[in-house]
């Protein structure tokens, strides 16, 4: 008196279900969590030589100086990068504070204009940097001076001492 009943239900349309049920699971546990990032304008001055007569645009890098939270932090972490026609900037880019602190601003000019921060065939360029190790918490100018030849962010932060 008893009836077999299959426990897998042979229905097109159950299975459709159990399919698009499948796919929305699997992308959601692999997508990424969503980044809480806020709208942050920083400024700065930037110094450069007497010497150079030119007025090349200025390439600028926003760089969190501490990302990664625990074991897996790390220095130096790419924000953005911008340029500036002027001595003085002003920019806003997204933040997150997220596992971040501190902000570096670094610049350099491209004196020989080949668009490439120092070759091995012309090294002429120069480079400087802003920290602010306090940031979000403090947003102070940062003041840039560029005068060290063919280096990157890491050859001044963190610093050796």
């Amino acid at each position: 008196m008893f009836i077999k009943k299959s426990v897998v239900n042979n229905d097109p349309k159950y299975q459709k279900l159990l399919v698009l049920i499948t796919i929305l699971l699997f992308v959601a546990a692999c997508s990424d969590p969503e980044v809480s990032n806020e709208k942050r304008t920083i400024s700065g001055e930037i110094s450069i030589p007497e010497t150079i007569e030119m007025n090349p645009p200025i390439n600028l890098t926003i760089f969190h100086a501490v990302s990664g939270i625990g074991f897996q932090e790390h220095p130096l972490y790419e924000i953005e990068s911008f340029t500036s026609d002027k001595l003085r900037f002003q920019h806003t880019f997204d933040y997150d504070a997220k596992g971040n602190r501190g902000l570096l601003v670094y610049a350099w000019i491209d004196l020989d204009g080949d668009g490439i921060n120092c070759t091995p065939l012309s090294r002429i360029d120069l480079a400087g940097v802003a920290v602010n190790e306090e940031f979000p918490k403090t947003n102070e100018l940062f003041q840039v001076e560029i005068t060290t030849p063919c280096v990157g962010p890491d050859w001044f932060y963190p610093s050796k001492e």
